[in-house]
């Protein structure tokens, strides 16, 4: 888990160590305690107190996240996504951790959309990476290693991450053969900021396995990332399973991906989205 402590936080806000703590005594900052009584600050909580306290994301110090790179500030700033991805993309490569997620966990507190950092800089730099894979461009284990960090930062988003009186279930999952999990990870996040609460099954998941558990735990909210299709036969044969099971139901399955136009589906009851933006406005309506 990725936290902050109170001077940190005091420096990104711009105000005094103080403030923050009279704010979190308050309860108008949420935090976490260690047994030693210091105060911890996940991204979430930083998050939370800006959505609800919007003047204060405009004093947020972007350099005391990334440094004096007045470039990537100013592209921040300035919603410049080449740059953004160019530097992610260098960053990754090289295996430095430390500046991805002080860039993203910039995007957030300056009050991005979840959807729009997924849809217009993830996704494009994940492509940027696969292609660059492709074409020798970088080695297997430099790959590996941007996958990784990327990962790591979509969890840390959902860590500890508990809605509060959410009214409905959601699952996410990949079909057989499709390890392709990150779109999962994207999925959860939106959700859970909708207060949705989500179960992220995993990759490589078989359909009458889901459908024993959604007998068990009925969702309101199914979707299914196809990225990968090794059997086009047999996902046709697992996607039409999972509609019929919930023909009559008011269960919504959504899918996504680039893998999703090559199926062949005999029902209706399900929803081809392309961006997380679609997807955001989808669960948005269901919530009202």
């Amino acid at each position: 888990m990725i936290t902050y402590n109170s001077n940190q936080v005091a420096e990104i806000i711009g105000v005094n160590v103080s403030t923050i703590k009279r704010w979190t005594d308050s309860g108008k900052l949420s935090c976490q305690q260690t047994h030693g009584g210091h105060r911890k600050f996940h991204l979430n909580h930083l998050r939370e107190f800006l959505t609800k306290n919007k003047k204060h994301s405009s004093n947020i110090k972007l350099g005391s996240l990334i440094g004096k790179n007045k470039k990537v500030i100013d592209a921040i700033e300035s919603n410049d996504t080449k740059i953004i991805i160019d530097y992610l993309y260098r960053s990754t490569i090289s295996g430095n951790e430390s500046r991805f997620l002080a860039v993203n966990n910039s995007l957030i507190l300056k009050g991005y959309p979840l959807y729009f950092i997924f849809d217009d800089i993830v996704n494009p730099l994940l492509s940027k990476i696969g292609t660059s894979w492709e074409k020798g461009k970088i080695s297997i284990s430099q790959e590996h290693l941007a996958t990784v960090i990327i990962r790591k930062f979509l969890s840390n988003l959902n860590f500890d991450f508990v809605p509060k009186k959410s009214k409905q279930i959601s699952f996410c999952f990949t079909l057989p053969d499709d390890s392709h999990d990150l779109p999962l990870y994207m999925a959860e996040s939106i959700m859970n900021q909708n207060n949705i609460k989500t179960y992220n099954l995993g990759a490589n998941l078989p359909v009458y396995d889901f459908i024993e558990l959604a007998n068990k735990v009925a969702p309101n909210i199914i979707l299914v990332s196809v990225i990968y299709i090794k059997d086009l036969k047999k996902i046709n044969q697992e996607l039409n399973l999972l509609c019929k099971h919930f023909l009559k139901s008011n269960t919504k399955i959504i899918l996504r991906g680039n893998s999703v136009n090559k199926v062949t589906i005999n029902y209706n009851n399900f929803f081809h989205i392309a961006t997380f933006e679609e997807f955001q406005k989808l669960i948005s309506n269901e919530q009202k």
